[in-house]
């Protein structure tokens, strides 16, 4: 006994067979193949449900942040246009009456003196240069509006004493004598005089403060 197994079947037969057992292979790889594709494609198409799922999320958000910016600049927007509004408003509002005005002139005007014109040029308010050569920062601050009077006095000197005691108060600044002239009024001598001045909207109070004279103690 050599111990090797002899196959009496015929050629035929075994051919059949060794043909059976490559068909049966073939199948079983065919089988492995299709159950890794189908694990493939599902996991490709899960991937792809996750991507299309993310992306619907980030399109959402880049919406809501566009929605936000939006109304970050529609508030900035307002908040500018406010400011701007405010702005105007301040620039074109006169902080106090006319009446304490006048009442200042009237109680600088020297005992000879008569008021014939008083003119305030709201229209004038401005926040522009005045003269004295200040830093554009400072000036631009300030809010003044032009006045003008118009009377006349005895005699050029108290012309004077009214434009001195003008300059004394804080509100009023660069009062300067316009013109100046002879008059006759029920023969009398007089002299008629033109004044023009700003007053200082920023000043906080209106007229009742005078600035004493520099020889004074």
């Amino acid at each position: 006994m050599t111990g090797r197994i002899m196959d009496l079947r015929p050629s035929s037969v075994r051919n059949r067979v060794a043909v059976a057992r490559e068909r049966t292979r073939l199948v079983q790889l065919c089988t492995v193949a299709a159950v890794c594709l189908s694990a493939a494609w599902s996991a490709a198409a899960w991937r792809l449900g996750e991507s299309r799922s993310n992306h619907a999320r980030a399109v959402t958000r880049a919406d809501e942040v566009l929605r936000v910016e939006r109304e970050l600049a529609e508030i900035t927007d307002r908040f500018e246009d406010a400011g701007r509004r405010l702005e105007a408003w301040r620039r074109c509002s006169i902080p106090f009456g006319a009446e304490p005005l006048l009442a200042a002139i009237a109680n600088d005007l020297p005992e000879s003196g008569t008021l014939e014109r008083i003119e305030f040029d709201a229209a004038s308010l401005i926040a522009g240069p005045v003269r004295g050569g200040r830093a554009r920062s400072e000036v631009d601050s300030r809010r003044r509006i032009e006045a003008e009077i118009e009377g006349f006095t005895a005699t050029d000197a108290d012309v004077a004493l009214f434009v001195e005691a003008l300059r004394r108060r804080p509100l009023f600044r660069d009062v300067r004598v316009e013109s100046t002239r002879h008059r006759s009024i029920e023969d009398h001598t007089a002299r008629a005089f033109r004044i023009v001045f700003e007053i200082d909207l920023e000043t906080s109070s209106p007229v009742l403060a005078v600035v004493a004279p520099e020889n004074e103690e």
